[in-house]
């Protein structure tokens, strides 16, 4: 065991001296995070394991890509540890994750050969060169492992985005969870240009053009074309299905409820012009918890759909704040400045890391999680990683050999956790004393990884505990 933490320790500080020499900045004090690179692909994987042997077709795609993404990892790991030419160029080994995704694409999925090529290349590409560039887009922002889980995110949305809006222009979905999927899709990837656009266009970033092109985009092409994949007015559909119903009203009133407590929280201290602490911090864990708790247990189509466009208007309202586009930027400025902590740097990720550890297992192109798999970040961040803020904190007197977190923290994460599920338990939503006992393990073990990770807690520890529970 000591052998392999000796090795794992010069590996890592290998790539930390790779990145630096070739002027890729780093997240300071952290380190690279490389246990963290395959977890996206792993997830993606194993959510084939939900789908016996009758997966969708998208489902079957992500399980292809999620193999494509380890092995991706794993090039992307040889690389920065043999090799002394510019990491920042396309290296020949990025071509082995390419092949092999490439022919499972077209031999396991009998997608045409022009087709597995393209998504083999992109897969290959984008999962290694592509992170790459995300860290010198984006400098001293993430560790290498955050920037991989955060590249191979988006290599997922965009496959499932590929493959299902062109169904949908000779299909149009029936059911509410496929008429959302579209409404979300094509939102993300509004966004997505619209930031794209800026980048690529300094003209836009002025305030005139930048309206001009955002509404532009979204009067001219964004709205057709949901009317087009959707054979119907997306605007009516999302009236008729949030207010054609007493439960989802109820729950859109109590959810709003908790959205103005937190929009009050953040005025107040943004007026205070004081630095929001780890309890005014940890307010929109418990905000989060309050909406998400009923929500998965109630209203899944709901809260994934709503989940979906805070998403959008956090990415949007993030790009106004680098931009200091008026009349929001200087406002929002103000919000980051208060609230960021040690691990935001140019670009605030904390909330879109929060709001995506909440969410992704409902994001899964599965319907076969129960209950406690789509809690894994209610349970993980939510409840367990705030408590052991707070308590740690504020009572926290006995240290963990070696980092700043406290004993007393990590017990705190695992009771409030376990006091939830005990509770889920006794109300009949864990079925068996096998699946209390596996919860109870993986609890322990995810609250473990929390004490000693420096990596962002929003963003891995809903993906280890979502992993365990669905292997």
């Amino acid at each position: 065991m000591e052998m392999i933490t000796t090795t794992y320790d010069s590996v890592d500080k290998k790539i930390l001296k790779s990145l630096d020499n070739n002027k890729v900045l780093h997240r300071p004090n952290a380190s690279a995070g490389l246990w963290l690179m395959p977890l996206v692909g792993i997830s993606a994987l194993a959510t084939i394991l939900r789908e016996d042997n009758s997966y969708s077709e998208i489902c079957l795609l992500i399980g292809i890509t999620g193999v494509g993404l380890v092995l991706s990892s794993i090039c992307l790991i040889a690389q920065l540890t043999i090799d002394k030419s510019s990491i920042k160029d396309f290296q020949i080994i990025y071509f082995l994750p390419a092949t092999i995704t490439s022919m499972l694409y077209l031999l396991w999925a009998s997608k045409g050969l022009l087709v597995s090529v393209s998504w083999g290349l992109s897969v290959g590409s984008i999962g290694t060169w592509g992170v790459l560039q995300l860290m010198s887009l984006c400098p001293k922002c993430f560790t290498l492992g955050e920037a991989t889980t955060v590249t191979h995110g988006i290599i997922l949305f965009l496959l499932s985005t590929c493959t299902n809006l062109p169904q949908r222009y000779h299909l149009p979905p029936l059911h509410d969870d496929d008429i959302a999927t579209i409404i979300l899709q094509v939102g993300i990837i509004f966004v997505g240009l619209v930031c794209a656009l800026c980048m690529i266009i300094p003209k836009i970033r002025e305030t005139k053009y930048f309206y001009i092109t955002t509404f532009g985009i979204l009067i001219i092409g964004v709205v057709p074309l949901l009317h087009i994949l959707l054979d119907q007015s997306p605007l009516l559909w999302m009236i008729y299905f949030i207010f054609g119903d007493l439960q989802r009203m109820t729950f859109i009133i109590y959810a709003a409820t908790c959205l103005l407590v937190g929009s009050g929280f953040l005025m107040n201290q943004i007026s205070s012009d004081t630095h929001a602490g780890t309890a005014g911090r940890k307010i929109f864990h418990l905000l989060a918890v309050l909406v998400y708790i009923p929500g998965l247990m109630f209203e899944p189509t709901l809260l994934y759909l709503a989940s979906g466009i805070i998403m959008g208007i956090f990415m949007m309202l993030e790009l106004l704040r680098f931009l200091n586009i008026p009349p929001f930027g200087k406002f929002l400025q103000l919000g980051f400045s208060v609230f960021a902590d040690e691990k935001d740097s140019l670009i605030s990720l904390t909330p879109i890391y929060l709001l995506i550890g909440m969410s992704f297992p409902l994001w899964m192109p599965t319907t076969n999680l129960d209950l406690l798999t789509l809690l894994s970040g209610v349970l993980t961040i939510g409840i367990g990683d705030a408590s052991a803020s707070l308590v740690g904190s504020k009572w926290g007197k006995t240290k963990w050999n070696g980092c700043e977190k406290s004993i007393e923290g990590t017990v705190a994460c695992i009771l409030s956790q376990l006091i939830v599920i005990y509770l889920l338990a006794a109300s009949g939503f864990i079925y068996n004393l096998f699946s209390l006992i596996r919860i109870t393990l993986v609890v322990i073990g995810v609250s473990f990884i929390e004490a000693r990770t420096d990596q962002v807690d929003n963003l891995i520890l809903p993906l280890i505990f979502y992993i365990c529970l669905i292997i």
